[in-house]
Formats: C-alpha cells, sequence, structure tokens
C-alpha cells in the first residue's frame, strides 16, 4: 500500500498547451489563489513540488489520459474506505501505515502524526462544546473572521471596484517670501501705521515650491500600496490629490489627470467611493462608546442594514439577526479586536485605539480606495503590524484598495504590502510590486545589508543616503539619474501602457495556484481579454483554474483569477518581474515563448501580474448605482442619526448640563433677589429698575452660552472629518443641533423666570399671560446666543479668535439695545444698528409686557410725582413710561420682536451652515504661530539635508561595531544669527579635542541594584510591581537600550532611574552615580527627554536652549560662556538652521517635524550639560532618515563622555546594534538579559538561541523579532505566553555572574569619587529664576499677536463703537446725564467680563511646558503665575489706553484736564489688573478650564448687577456686603465722580459753571445724590480696588503651588 501511495503521480503539476481553444472548466466559481501553478502539455506532463525548486526535471512521456492525481493526502475511494471502515480494519490499516513509515525511515513523523490526531480530536471535541455555547456573530466566527469574509462577500453586492490611474501629477503652492520671520505685537502695530505705505512702495516677494514633479501610477482593486519616502517628498500632497481634495487657487497649481475608472476625481471625490484619513489627529467625539461611533458610522455609510436584506442573507446572518446583533458592525469590532472597549468613552482610550477606531469607521462603509496619511502615531510597531493586517484582509476579501503613507514599520509591516511607490522631491524613483524593490536597486548596484531590513533600505536611497549601500570607490546615483533609470525600466513602461489605455483594465498579482492552466494563444481566437488596439502576436493566457476552491492563501493575492485572463508579468524564482506586454511586438513575443519554454523544462517558484478587461456586472447595477450618491442617507433619515448622536452627547455631558442649570438657578435667584418686589410699585426709580431688569435678564441668558463656544470648537475637527467622508450632510448637522439644543435652551430659561419673576414681582395680569410671554422671549434669546456662539465656531479658527468676536459681538448687540442709550441720543447713522438688534427688541418687549399690564393706573393719580405722568396725563401710568422713555413704537404689532428673534435665529444658523460648508481650519495645533518661511531656511533647506546625510553615513558605516571609539578632532563652524533680518552674524570657530561638546563632562558610572517598584492603588488598597530586582551599570561613553516589557513600565524604570520616583509607588534598591545617592547632587548629574516634545512655541530655537543653559548649567561652566556652549549643543544636533525659528512654526518648514521637535527635546536637556541622558522613545514616530539622524546624534553625545539609556518599543535589529548594551524585561517586568548587543545583534541573538528548549531561531526572522516573541511580546496582539521563565534563565546564568563581577569591579573603582554635595535643589539664584521665567512670558506675550493684538484690536474696535455711538453726549437733561453714566457703566463691563473670560484659556497654552520644566527643577514653582500676573500689565496699560483714549474722545468723557484723563485711566487699568487675577485666581483653583469659566461668568455677573446701577444702593436689601466687596462698584463709582463731578457748594457763594438740568439743579448733586456718590472717597475706593487686585493675584499664587491639580501628573 505504501508502495502505491509513493508512486502515484504527484500532486501538482504544470499543463502547458500550445494554441488551445478556451474552455470552461466544470466550475467557473473563481476560487482564492494559492501558492502553486500547473501548467500541462499535449505530451509533456511536468510536475511541482508544493513551493517549487529551481532543479529541471526530466519530462515523462504518456500515451495514454492524464493518471488521476493526488491532492495531498489519500484518493476519495481510499478516503471513503477508511472512514467507513469498521474500528478493527481501521486499526489495522494504521498499524499497517505506522509499519510502513517507519519502514521508510519515518519514525519521528509517524510518532508526530499519532499525538497531533490525538491532541486534534481532543481540540475537536472541545470546540464543538464551544461551539454549542457561542451564540449570534461569536458562533459565525468560530471559524475566524477570513472565512466570514469570504462567505459573506458571495451573498452580499460588491464594492465598486475602482481602477485609479493619474498621470502627470504635478503640485506647486505659492509662497511669500515675509520681510521678518515671525510676527510681533510691535510689528503688527506698527503694521497698522505703516502697512498701506509698504503695500504701495514695497512689492511682495514669492515663490512657487514644486512639491510633486510629475507623479504617475495606478492603484488596482484587492491591492495595498506603500507610499516611501523621506519628510518633505510629497507623500501626504499625492494622497490628496488621488482623493480630488487638491484645489486650484491663485496660490496652487495642479496639473495631471486622476480618474477613477472613468471619471475624473473631482466628480468622484463627491461620493461614497473615496476615504481619506489623516490618522495624525485621529480625533474622535470624547463624549461617545466605541461602540455608539461605530454604529454612527455604520448608520451614514452602511446602506445595506438588516432590514433590507435579501432571504439568502437573512438565512446567512441568522444567528446574529436572533441575537438583535448587526453582522457587518460585530464583525468589524471582532477584526479589529475592538469587542472589550465597545464601551468604553473614546476619550478615555489610548492612542493605538483610537487609531484602531478611525480604521473601524472605513472599514464599516462602502469606501473602493481608502488613503491612509500616517495613520499610526508612535512608534508601537505591534499596532502597525495589526492595523496594516487587518486593513489588507478587508481589501482582498471586499476587493477594495488602499494606499498608506508610514514612517515607522517592521519587515514584518512592509511584507504585507502588495507594491511600493519611493518619492523623494516630488519625483518616483521607483513604483512597482513590493518583491521587486530591491532587486531593482541591486540592479543599479545598491546592495542591502542582511541587517538592514527592506523599507530602510529604500528609504535611505530615497533621503539622498545611498553611498553606504555602493562598493567603496563607487559614486550613488544623483537624483536625476535614479528618476533617469526609472523611467528607463520596463516598470515604468508597464505602468505608463496602463495609464494610457483607452479601456479599464484590471492587474492583480498572484503568488500561484494548485492547478491553474497557462497556455499560449493567438489573437484570433480570443477577444476578452486585452483592448481592441493592435494585439499581441503571443500572449500567455489563463485557461484552466484550480478546482481547489477557497484556499487560505487567497489573502495573499489581490485579486481571483479567471478564464481568458492574460499574464502580461511573471517573476521566476523571486527574480524581479519579467515584463510580456512593454516593447515592440517582437520584443513581446519573444519575452513570452522565452518564459513559456522555461516553465516547460523547469519548475521554478513564480509570481504572476494578470491583466483582464473590467466589466460590470449588470445584476449589479442598481447597487452600484447608490454608491454614485453623495449620502447613503436621505436628509430625513441623516437628520435623526445626528440627533440622536446629539442626544448622546449631551446626556454624557450630564455634569455640564447640571452646571449651566446651577447657573441659571444662582443667577436667577440672585437677580430675582436683587430685585425683590420692586415690580409694580409707582416710583420713577423703582420703575427705571424694572426697565433695566429686562436688560440684565437678556444679557445674563445670552450669555449663559459663552461657555459652550469651546465644546463646539472640540467638535470641529471631527465634524470635518465625517463631512469629508461624506457621513451626512451639513444642513442636517446644523438642524440636529438646533432640535437638541431646544429642550436644553427651553430648561435653563424656565428655571431661570420661575426663579426671577416672582422674586421681583412682575406682573401676573391676565391669567399670567405676561409670565408666560416672559418664558418664551427667554427662551429665544437663549436659543439665539446659543446659535450665534455656535455660527462663531463655525468662524474662528482659533479659540482666541473665538473668544475675541464673541466679545465683540455681545458688545455690539448689548451697547445697541437701547437701554444705556436712549433712542433720541443716538447717532442718526447708528439707528439702523438699534432697529435690526433683537436684544433691542427682546428688552422692548419686556417692557411692554410688564409696563402695560403690571402699571395700570391712571396718571391722573400720580401728577407731581412722575414726571411721565405730568407730560401724558391721559394714559395710564404704564403707557406713559413707555412713551416718555420711547419704547412705545410699534405697539400695535406685539409679534414684531419675536419675528425678528427668530429671523436673526435662522440667519445665523444659515451662516453656520455656510461656514461650515466652505470653510475648514487645519493644523495641528492652531494656536501656535503663523508659519513664516524665512528666504535663509528655504534655500539653505538642501545644504542642511547634505551635511545632515554625510554625517549620518559616517555615523552608519562605523554603527556596526560601536565598541571603537569615535575620538576625533572635530571642527564645527556655525553660523549664528542674532537679529531679526541676519544683519549680523557671530561666527564660532571650536576645535574639540577628545570631548564632542568641548565642556567638561563629569564622568560617572551608573550603577543600579535590584531595583524593584511597587505601585499603591489608593483606591482598592492593592499593591502592584511594575518591574523586580532590576540590577545593571551603565559606563561613560555607553549607550543602553531598555526593552521588551510594557510601555509604562520602561516610562517608570526610566524615571526611577532618573530620581523621579513616581508618588503613587515605592522603590527599594541601591541607585547610585559614582558615589552619589538620589539627591539634589544626582539630579544635577541627569538629563531626562520626555516622550512628549513640549516647548514654548513662541520661543525660538536658540531663545529654548538659552533659557534651559541659564537655568540649569549654574556655575558648571565656569570657563566658557554658556552662550557658546548652546550655539555648540545646536551645532551638535544639526539645527543651526532652525536656530532662529519659533518652536511652533517649525511644523511646516520643511517637512521634518517630528525630528526637529525631538532633537531641541533632547537638545534643551543637553544645554545642561548632564552626565547621564535618559531618553524615552526618542526614535518614536520618526521616519527612517530621522531616527539615524537622531542616532548619530546621540552616538557623538555618547562619545563625549555621557551614559545614555533609551527605552525602545519593537526596534528593529539595525538600530538596536547602534547600542552597546541592552536591558530586556518580561512582560511581568523582570530582567530577562542584560548585556552586550553585539554586531548586528550577534551577541543578544546568540544568548536566546543558547539556552536550551528556546524557540528555534529562523534567518528568515529579525533577531529582535526572535527575541521578542519568546518573551511573548510579539508583533501578534495574542502572542503566546513563554514556554520558559527566562528571568530566572538570567539570574542563573553565566552572563550574570559576569554582570555582578563587573558591578563589584565598577564599585572598587569608584569607591571614594565623591562628587561635591549641591546644597539647593535650583542650580540658579531666585532672582535670575523670576528674570528668566519673566523674559520668557513676556515673549510668548510679545510674539502671540492672535492673543495680545487680537485684545487690543477688539479695544480698538469697542472704543471706536462706544465713542461714534455717544458722540459728544451733552447732559443738559436727563436722557444726556443718564446715557453718559451709562457710557461709563457699559465700559466697565465689556472690558471686566471679557478680561475675565479671555485669561482662562491662554492659562493653559503652555501648562504642559511647564509640567516639564518642574519636574525638571529648573525655577520655583511661583514665579510661573508671578510672570503671567506681572507681563500682563503693559499689555493691560496700552489696551485701557486705546478703549479709554478712542471712545473718551469721541464722547468727550473725563478729558477735561489731563489730570482727569490719567486718573481715569489709571483707574480702568486698575480695574482691569483686578478682575484678570480673579479670572487667574478661579483658573488656579478650578480643576478644568470650563468649571473656571462657569464660575467666572457667575461672578462677574452678580458683581455687574449688583454695582448700583440697575438697582441702586437705596434698593438693595439683601446683597450690600456685596455692594461694598464689588470691584465693578469701586470702578464704575471713581470713574463717574471724574466724569460728572463739580464744586456745586463754591456756586452758591462765587457762582460756577457746574451742568444744570432745566429744573435748576445740579447734574453732579442729583446724580450723587440717586448713585451714592461720593467724590471724597475716592482714594479710599482707590486703594480698596487696588488691594482687591493685589488679594486676587497673590491667592492666584497660592492656590497655583499649593493644590494639586496645578501640579505635574504622575
Amino acid at each position: 500500500m505504501a508502495k502505491r501511495l509513493f508512486d502515484s503521480p504527484p500532486s501538482f503539476m504544470w499543463w502547458a498547451r500550445d494554441d488551445v481553444e478556451l474552455t470552461e472548466p466544470n466550475s467557473t466559481r473563481p476560487s482564492f489563489m494559492s501558492e502553486d501553478i500547473s501548467v500541462v502539455s499535449d505530451t509533456v506532463m511536468i510536475t511541482l513540488p508544493t513551493g517549487g525548486t529551481t532543479t529541471p526535471l526530466t519530462p515523462t512521456t504518456t500515451n495514454g489520459p492524464p493518471m488521476m492525481l493526488f491532492s495531498g493526502g489519500a484518493s476519495p475511494d481510499i478516503r471513503h474506505k477508511i472512514e467507513n471502515a469498521s474500528p478493527t480494519t481501521a486499526r489495522h490499516v494504521a498499524m499497517r501505515m505506522y509499519q510502513s513509515m517507519k519502514k521508510h525511515g519515518l519514525r519521528e513523523e509517524a510518532t508526530r502524526v499519532v499525538a497531533q490526531d490525538e491532541e486534534e480530536y481532543s481540540t475537536e471535541l472541545g470546540r464543538k462544546s464551544e461551539s454549542q455555547e457561542l451564540l449570534g456573530m461569536e458562533y459565525m466566527l468560530r471559524d475566524g473572521f477570513v472565512n466570514y469574509l469570504r462567505d459573506m462577500v458571495k451573498i452580499t453586492p460588491p464594492i465598486p471596484q475602482q481602477v485609479v490611474r493619474f498621470s502627470g501629477i504635478k503640485y506647486s503652492r505659492k509662497m511669500e517670501i515675509p520681510t521678518c520671520r515671525y510676527e510681533t505685537f510691535g510689528s503688527k502695530v506698527v503694521g497698522c501705521f505703516l502697512g498701506p505705505f509698504k503695500t504701495l512702495l514695497q512689492a511682495k516677494k514669492f515663490i512657487w515650491l514644486e512639491v510633486l514633479k510629475g507623479v504617475d501610477g495606478y492603484i488596482m482593486p484587492g491591492s495595498m500600496t506603500l507610499l516611501l519616502g523621506p519628510q518633505g517628498s510629497g507623500k501626504s500632497t499625492l494622497l490628496e490629490v488621488l482623493a480630488g481634495r487638491a484645489i486650484v487657487s491663485k496660490n496652487v497649481n495642479v496639473q495631471g489627470a486622476v480618474t477613477y475608472n472613468d471619471k475624473h476625481a473631482s466628480q468622484i471625490c463627491l461620493s461614497r467611493l473615496i476615504a481619506y484619513i489623516s490618522g495624525q489627529p485621529n480625533q474622535h467625539i470624547p463624549f461617545l462608546t466605541v461602540r455608539e461611533t461605530l454604529e454612527f458610522a455604520r448608520d451614514c455609510t452602511q446602506g445595506l442594514r438588516p432590514e433590507n436584506f435579501t432571504p439568502q442573507m437573512r438565512k446567512f446572518f441568522a444567528h446574529a439577526l436572533v441575537e438583535g446583533q448587526d453582522p457587518f458592525l460585530e464583525y468589524v469590532l471582532e477584526i479589529l479586536r475592538l469587542k472589550d472597549l465597545e464601551h468604553k468613552l473614546t476619550g478615555d482610550a489610548s492612542d493605538s485605539d483610537r487609531q484602531k477606531l478611525t480604521t473601524a469607521e472605513l472599514a464599516l462603509g462602502t469606501y473602493s480606495v481608502m488613503l491612509y496619511d500616517q495613520p499610526i502615531s508612535g512608534s508601537d510597531l505591534a499596532a502597525t503590524y495589526r492595523l496594516v493586517d487587518t486593513i489588507r484582509t478587508v481589501s482582498r476579501i471586499q476587493q477594495s484598495s488602499a494606499v498608506m503613507a508610514l514612517t515607522q514599520l517592521s519587515q514584518d509591516v512592509f511584507d504585507l504590502f502588495d507594491r511600493v511607490l519611493l518619492l523623494r522631491e516630488g519625483q518616483v524613483l521607483f513604483q512597482g510590486p513590493r518583491q521587486d524593490a530591491i532587486p531593482y536597486f541591486t540592479k543599479l548596484g545598491y546592495a542591502k545589508p542582511s541587517h538592514v531590513d527592506c523599507y530602510e533600505f529604500l528609504e535611505d536611497i530615497a533621503a539622498g543616503n545611498g553611498s553606504q549601500y555602493v562598493p567603496p570607490g563607487a559614486s550613488p546615483y544623483t537624483l536625476e539619474d535614479l528618476v533617469d533609470c526609472y523611467r528607463a525600466s520596463d516598470h515604468y513602461k508597464d505602468i505608463m501602457r496602463i495609464i494610457a489605455s483607452k479601456d479599464v483594465k484590471q492587474t492583480y498579482w498572484l503568488e500561484s495556484e494548485p492547478g491553474l492552466g497557462l497556455s499560449l494563444k493567438r489573437p484570433a481566437k480570443y477577444q476578452s481579454s486585452t483592448d481592441r488596439a493592435p494585439r499581441r502576436e503571443t500572449e500567455l493566457v489563463v485557461t484552466k483554474l484550480s478546482k481547489k476552491v477557497g484556499h487560505l492563501g487567497g489573502i495573499r493575492s489581490t485579486g481571483r483569477v479567471q478564464v481568458g485572463d492574460v499574464v502580461t508579468a511573471i517573476s521566476l524564482n523571486k527574480e524581479e518581474m519579467i515584463y510580456l506586454s512593454v516593447g515592440h511586438q517582437k520584443v513581446q513575443k519573444d519575452r513570452t515563448i522565452h518564459v513559456h519554454s522555461i516553465l516547460k523544462q523547469t519548475r521554478p517558484r513564480i509570481r504572476l501580474q494578470v491583466e483582464r478587461e473590467k466589466e460590470e456586472e449588470e445584476k449589479h447595477i442598481l447597487q452600484w448605482e447608490q454608491f454614485q450618491r453623495p449620502f447613503v442617507q436621505t436628509w430625513w433619515e441623516s437628520t435623526k442619526t445626528l440627533i440622536n448622536r446629539q442626544i448622546n452627547i449631551t446626556k454624557r455631558l450630564h455634569a455640564l448640563i447640571k452646571l449651566r442649570l446651577i447657573q441659571a438657578i444662582i443667577l436667577g435667584t440672585f437677580t430675582g433677589s436683587l430685585f425683590y418686589k420692586l415690580g409694580g410699585q409707582y416710583d420713577q426709580q423703582k420703575m427705571n429698575s424694572v426697565r433695566a431688569l429686562g436688560f440684565v435678564t437678556t444679557m445674563s441668558i445670552m450669555l449663559i452660552n459663552m461657555v459652550q463656544l469651546p465644546l463646539y470648537m472640540l467638535q470641529r475637527p471631527i465634524f470635518y472629518k465625517h463631512k469629508a467622508l461624506r457621513f451626512f450632510r451639513v444642513s442636517s448637522y446644523i438642524v440636529a443641533h438646533c432640535t437638541v439644543n431646544i429642550p436644553q435652551t427651553l430648561i435653563e430659561a424656565l428655571v431661570y423666570a420661575v426663579c426671577l419673576y416672582f422674586q421681583a414681582g412682575l406682573s401676573l395680569a391676565g391669567n399670567g399671560v405676561p409670565l408666560f410671554t416672559y418664558l418664551a422671549l427667554l427662551f429665544l434669546v437663549a436659543f439665539f446666543g446659543s446659535s450665534l456662539f455656535f455660527f462663531l465656531s463655525a468662524l474662528s479658527s482659533i479659540p482666541e479668535v473665538g473668544n475675541a468676536l464673541a466679545g465683540l459681538l455681545v458688545s455690539t448687540f448689548l451697547l445697541f439695545s437701547g437701554f444705556v442709550i436712549y433712542p433720541s441720543k443716538i447717532p442718526t447713522y447708528w439707528k439702523w444698528l438699534v432697529h435690526v438688534n433683537p436684544i433691542h427688541w427682546a428688552n422692548v418687549s419686556f417692557c411692554r409686557l410688564q409696563f402695560l399690564e403690571g402699571y395700570t393706573d391712571p396718571c391722573s393719580d400720580y401728577l407731581g410725582h412722575l414726571p411721565y405722568c405730568d407730560q401724558f396725563p391721559r394714559m395710564t401710568v404704564g403707557k406713559a413710561y413707555l412713551k416718555f422713555y420711547e419704547l412705545s413704537g410699534d405697539t400695535g404689532r406685539p409679534w414684531l420682536p419675536y419675528t425678528i428673534l427668530l429671523g436673526w435665529i435662522a440667519m445665523v444658523n444659515f451662516f453656520a451652515l455656510l461656514g461650515l460648508k466652505k470653510i475648514e481650519f487645519r493644523g495641528i495645533s492652531q494656536s501656535l504661530p503663523h508659519l513664516r518661511r524665512n528666504a535663509r531656511v528655504i534655500s539653505k533647506y538642501a545644504e542642511d539635508k547634505q551635511e545632515e546625510y554625510g554625517t549620518d553615513t559616517s555615523h552608519r558605516e562605523n554603527s556596526t561595531d560601536l565598541s571603537t571609539s569615535m575620538h576625533a578632532s572635530y571642527s564645527y563652524r556655525t553660523e549664528v544669527s542674532h537679529e531679526v533680518n541676519d544683519i549680523s552674524k557671530e561666527e564660532v570657530r571650536v576645535d574639540v579635542r577628545g570631548n564632542m561638546l568641548g565642556i567638561p563632562v563629569k564622568r560617572v558610572t551608573l550603577l543600579f541594584e535590584g531595583l524593584t517598584f511597587t505601585r499603591h492603588n489608593e483606591v482598592t488598597k492593592e499593591s502592584v510591581s511594575v518591574f523586580n530586582n532590576i540590577t545593571g551599570f551603565v559606563k561613560p561613553q555607553q549607550m543602553v537600550a531598555l526593552m521588551g516589557a510594557t510601555r509604562a513600565c520602561k516610562t517608570t524604570l526610566l524615571k526611577c532611574l532618573a530620581g523621579r520616583v513616581p508618588l503613587i509607588g515605592e522603590l527599594k534598591g541601591n541607585l547610585h552615580a559614582n558615589d552619589v545617592r538620589a539627591s539634589a547632587t544626582f539630579s544635577r548629574l541627569v538629563g531626562y527627554v520626555e516622550h512628549v516634545d513640549a516647548h514654548q512655541p513662541f520661543l525660538t530655537v536658540r531663545e529654548s536652549l538659552q533659557f534651559s543653559a541659564a537655568l540649569r548649567l549654574g556655575k558648571t561652566i565656569d570657563s566658557m560662556n554658556p552662550r557658546v556652549h548652546v550655539e555648540l549643543v545646536l551645532s551638535q544636533l544639526n539645527l543651526i538652521t532652525y536656530a532662529n525659528q519659533l518652536v511652533g512654526s517649525l511644523r511646516g518648514n520643511t517637512g521634518k517635524t517630528y525630528e526637529i521637535a525631538k532633537k531641541i527635546t533632547i537638545a534643551v536637556e543637553l544645554v545642561a550639560n548632564p552626565s547621564i541622558l535618559l531618553l524615552e522613545d526618542p526614535i518614536s514616530g520618526l521616519d527612517s532618515a530621522g531616527i539615524w539622524s537622531i542616532l548619530n546624534s546621540l552616538s557623538n553625545v555618547a562619545d563625549s563622555g555621557r551614559v545614555i539609556i533609551a527605552s525602545l518599543t519593537h526596534p528593529n535589529a539595525r538600530v538596536l546594534s547602534s547600542f552597546h548594551m541592552a536591558l530586556v524585561l518580561t512582560r511581568e517586568g523582570h530582567q530577562a538579559y542584560f548585556g552586550p548587543v553585539g554586531h548586528h545583534c550577534e551577541a543578544l541573538l546568540g544568548y536566546f538561541k543558547s539556552i536550551p528548549n528556546a524557540p528555534h531561531y529562523s534567518r528568515r526572522v529579525s533577531p529582535i523579532s526572535f527575541v521578542m516573541d519568546a518573551l511573548g511580546l510579539g508583533m501578534e496582539e495574542a502572542s503566546q505566553a513563554p514556554a520558559l521563565d527566562y528571568a530566572q534563565i538570567y539570574q542563573s546564568s553565566s552572563l550574570q555572574e559576569i554582570n555582578n563581577n563587573e558591578i563589584c569591579t565598577i564599585k572598587t573603582s569608584i569607591k571614594g569619587s565623591k562628587l561635591e554635595d549641591i546644597p539647593s535643589n535650583y542650580p540658579a539664584p531666585y532672582s535670575t529664576q523670576a528674570l528668566l521665567v519673566l523674559l520668557r512670558t513676556q515673549r510668548f506675550l510679545w510674539r502671540n499677536v492672535q492673543y495680545t493684538f487680537g485684545r487690543l484690536t477688539g479695544c480698538i474696535v469697542i472704543g471706536l463703537l462706544m465713542g461714534s455711538l455717544y458722540y459728544q453726549v451733552e447732559y443738559k437733561d436727563t436722557f444726556g446725564a443718564t446715557s453718559r453714566s451709562l457710557y461709563i457703566y457699559m465700559q466697565v463691563i465689556l472690558i471686566g467680563v471679557i478680561s475675565a473670560n479671555n485669561v482662562i484659556p491662554q492659562l493653559g497654552t503652555d501648562r504642559l511646558v511647564y509640567f516639564r520644566e518642574k519636574r525638571a527643577r529648573m525655577y520655583l514653582p511661583i514665579f510661573y503665575p508671578i510672570s503671567w500676573a506681572v507681563g500682563e500689565i503693559p499689555y493691560f496699560l496700552m489696551a485701557t489706553f486705546a478703549v479709554m483714549g478712542i471712545g473718551n474722545g469721541m464722547a468727550g468723557i473725563a478729558t477735561d484736564s489731563m489730570r482727569e484723563f490719567l486718573l481715569y485711566w489709571l483707574v480702568l487699568f486698575i480695574f482691569t489688573l483686578c478682575v484678570t487675577y480673579f479670572g487667574m485666581m478661579i483658573t488656579f483653583l478650578a480643576p478644568a478650564p470650563v468649571l473656571a469659566a462657569f464660575v467666572v461668568s457667575i461672578v462677574t455677573s452678580i458683581w455687574v448687577s449688583a454695582s448700583g446701577v440697575v438697582v441702586l444702593f437705596s434698593d438693595i436689601r439683601f446683597y450690600k456686603w456685596m455692594y461694598w466687596s464689588n470691584p465693578f462698584q469701586y470702578a464704575m463709582n471713581m470713574m463717574t465722580s471724574l466724569s460728572f463731578y463739580c464744586n456745586t457748594k463754591a456756586c452758591n457763594t462765587t457762582g460756577c459753571s457746574c451742568p444744570k438740568f432745566s429744573d435748576g439743579s445740579y447734574v453732579w448733586d442729583r446724580l450723587a445724590s440717586i448713585r451714592s456718590l461720593s467724590y471724597e472717597r475716592m482714594e479710599t475706593d482707590l486703594s480698596i480696588l487696588a488691594a482687591m487686585s493685589l488679594l486676587f493675584a497673590s491667592l492666584a499664587f497660592i492656590l497655583f503651588v499649593v493644590l494639586k491639580h496645578n501640579s505635574s501628573p504622575q
């Protein structure tokens, strides 16, 4: 029997037949690709074992029909007999098989088969038992999601496959070259005066920056394309062009064509076929769970819902439908491993989980082409692998295509892609199959070393650093040479053939497939595979399909083979593709016949490129047409979906809703009690207070909504993403927002009205009609306020702009409300604004309700008591009051105010619709400075790159053997610019010998023995070990890599090594540098580079380093100027070119954003001259060039005598080889290895290979992957637990004994080498600290023009508005005097409220920078708030001068004398400081800025109401204490006294010119009597106001230092 089995024909064979007719096989069902292909001829049978070899095989002639093929097991007859045999017979056959296998030397294989069979049998029993317990989607996914997808795709309508072709893509951008590098407060102010002259006299300079320079290519369905290239090569721009997002304008020029099938990209981008995701933000609404986020994405993008399933689909998905599950949503949760996180808020998710969530949103949609621009941030290569693998599987099954631009990846990730597109400076260096990239460049003379990953090899060539891969003496290709070589290659010619084809053809790639038949054909016999152009004389076509359907290998191939497909390229034995369709007809024929002859005579391992015309299936035309619709849902369905989402968000924000309700209750209760029972009283002052109540309530209820502005702006980036992905219509978004806002606004208005109305004693006539009408009025005003701030969120680029615009608009509405100035006093040119002002009509409506219904007594009863009754004696008191105060117009149209409010609400929402539709603000951090490209930076960018590549090359040539010290003579020539326009330059030339930085470095050896850290959980009272028994040492000039474990474990260990032990745990063990233990002296020796690159964005790179050096160097550099030291560090890290650029503006200067940011972080620590430098993931998020630039710099730093310890997450072998030693931890935080890395990681690999029973090592696996897999920390998320206890093995190893001996030797050598103790925790004196921090804050304010100049502009506009409104108002009558006094009231309100609110968001802009500086102990924490308090003073001086000088000058208030003017200015300035310091104090007191905004809003509203203006001091019942503790009251009293005071007592004796009313009374006397003013009390009031300013500032300083939430998070 065994003989018959071995004599049977092998299972795989080539079937080659010349000029055969194309015949359909028995089953035409497309199959998934596998690994072997057979070609059979008429007379020759060629066999091919699995996998293939290169050995020629002697043909065997057969005369009869072909024998039955053996398919890897028993024949069907034998299998049937065995399966139906009795137990006795089966045992007998099994024994004979076992004996036969032993006879042929297969004893071990037989034993293994028996053991495996028993294991599979028990596993199968377990699976059956488990499957009986599985329900819903868990049951359907029991065989894996690949099988599930493969079965699902058979019964669901296919996604329209898109063949994307692009040719001649050119993209250039016009950029202005400014005269200065960045804007400052001073330059903006000067520009306001000189700007018009500069525009006329000085022409602007522009430069056209070419980003893409003629890019051609294509993207095929089912394929994965990797976009590689250095930063700034044009990858993101190319993706935007492919997505149809590159909009041509006067500053942007786009040429070329992009077609999706036969349609232009501009047509397709409006449909649902393209998804473009920029993964850098990876933002989601933080108030929704993962499931809710995906359910929303499903509803918006998935047209196939359970209610629309066909009967066949209902049957297939029955198990899920019975459980009420959506099969599409459930499988996405499963394949992306989000099932365990489905009920977790996205705001609490990790970065990798949010990245997976972004991909899940796309997987739920119906996108044919998915474009990913860096979807993975950070260096978690395991997460990258899992995500790319999932996208690849989905692309294969759904026949969608994906293009991904990744910066940092592993060889495993690289192998998941099908094609590679390599860019450099906007030009293509290579485009073709991934497997051909390395052979292509090998032919050009670039040799890839075995320890270098493929993607690194390609990126090095693209970055211009390919000289290290060419033979010695040979010169590398220039960029032009590489482009010319590519365009002369067959890869490019085949691409251009496909692009130029008139017909849309689908190309796909397969490794091989069992039983696939290929044959030569004549074109006359085939009409379906190629275009109608002149045909090739000979073609290699598919004539027979595999009968082995559904093989798992289908995931490896990009498409499904069909009979008649034409083979256009073939690769033999892993060599480069041979293209059969390029060149002349004779060349094509010769190549095809040559390949066919090879297939007959040999049995190689092959890859195929197959092509066929793309034909749309008629039965799916209706479904395909649906994809052309811009949106899945109808308008009404989309609106309902958005409403449901907004309701969920509102529910999650219950704390915010409660705060708003509390705010409404507090303000309503306070206002009601302040105006207690003033309504209904026939007294002129009390009736004036009722009129003022309308103004106060409308102002308060509108300003309650101002706290929503930051929340609206928080959701805006997510809205932009969803809009681009065609989730919904903008109009649906607006309607949903308004709809959900209605009940919330109604409740707030109801609560506010109820708390206020009854206390104030307002009218309840007509069965309470005024109450309900008032409630409707408040609701409309509140809803208008909410819509207004929503509109501003769509129109504002950053929060500072939003706050400024909000303050300006609110000021306009309040100024022209008709309350603060009587209508008769309003200038003619502003009357129209009063008539269209919704707040004016709200006040008018309120007054009509109260006075017409509440004051019905006839005026004849109050003659002589009420002046308006004297003027209109025949009217009721209420009507007379309205007539007297010019509020009686349009009394016949009571509906008019409500109509105007509704019109404003509709208009504001319409403009919000236009803003969200037409405007999109982009940027990593929009609060950073505007990008100002300096001509010097642009011109020297290429020079900078060339210099850096040169240093990288020298480093990499020596990086393989770092045991050789790089002690050489270096000469740095740094060109340093100190002036804004580079007028004066200082050249520093330093000859450095034996010391890389030329400054004395205290060489220390770091020892750590038995370090164990235990974290304590304060809630559960449990203790968890983070790492345990870590022992090692680091000598000067050594670099140690910290690997393994979790990122949190590595970070905690680094912090402990730096002496920054977290407060939430306890550290045990010994840690010392030389003989210095953890202390102030120890901390001076350590520099700690954090993972987050937090820097002050408004400092230049040089200033950031100078700030750190001045605070941390102390007296360590006596013989060298610290300024020169900073220049040396800049040169050391290649930052000279960017030294005078603002840190925040570097995000787009050269495309090397993250590399420069990381270098700045390292430089800030390096200028402190540390002996030990510890780094958290220094190469995270960098491309290959950036990684080696950082490693080169670190190597130079180490050679200067420093100790380097860096944590790494899944580095490759080449990166790890740059380190001398490695400390490897297990998942549990135990020490698995500490020792040398070795040449190409040979020492590390040798240790783990030498461990008995360790996993087998394959050379195809990276050494790091082998080590991580052995520790259970591999790429796969569900990595197997290690079979061995590597921590215990290391403890008992000889390596550990060697390390212990070395530690003993080091202890002996350093004994007694104690460093000088440092008495203080801070190197710099306190006076220096205060001065430097203040200077740094001043620079922040001076250059943050959007904040400081924006505030000045707002004050100027307010001054102009108020000055023009109150222009030369005379106060000879009551109206004029009242209007003049209300000018001061409004001035104080606007300046005070805006200043108190504006400081809240600003204090958080550099909080991360402060936390980093505090952890580094750079200065006393109290200097941070002091610098803000002092730094704002000059800007407040200018702002208050602007608003007063313009407004008061035009209105003629406090301008009679210089003393009066200056004193008024002083009062306004101190008041502004007071309310700003109050806002600062509340910000430091509240744990969150939103809470601070609520508190500030409540308190300022109370202060405004209790200031003695709207309710006179004599009428205040319960809050007289608040009157005397109110800064608004003191400011208004002093400013009013200054404006109106006149010594009327002297008039009785000497006569005077003091203003009088028509009745002969003095204006000052009446005003002082009514408002309780006292000119003699001014000095006291000024002292009290200044004391309140100091009190608020002092409390702010104390709260900032004392409260925990102001400290850096652990």
